[in-house]
């Protein structure tokens, strides 16, 4: 399966099995809980450079997971928008 199609695979899981994401105070790294591999446990994700990587089984696999898509997808929304042209002096 193609990157592009693993991506899109892993942010439907995410929204189907609404996978939570909660930041760490004062830092780029984030945590988020397993409720399929182990239940109860939790997986660290960080970001650098504006690549997600997550600590599970499933990224160390394939490079996306369902962890990682969720905390991307959130970064896109929260983005600041870019500037309009009708904002320029």
């Amino acid at each position: 399966m193609a990157k592009p199609e693993l991506e899109q695979r892993a942010l439907e899981r995410a929204r189907a099995e609404r996978v939570r994401i909660v930041k760490l105070a004062g830092q780029d790294r984030y945590l988020a809980r397993s409720r399929t591999v182990e239940p109860g446990a939790y997986f660290e994700l960080s970001v650098s450079w504006g690549r997600v990587r997550c600590s599970c089984p499933g990224f160390s696999y394939r490079g996306i997971c369902k962890h990682a898509a969720a905390l991307q997808a959130r970064m896109e929304r929260d983005r600041p928008d870019a500037v309009s042209e009708e904002e320029l002096p």
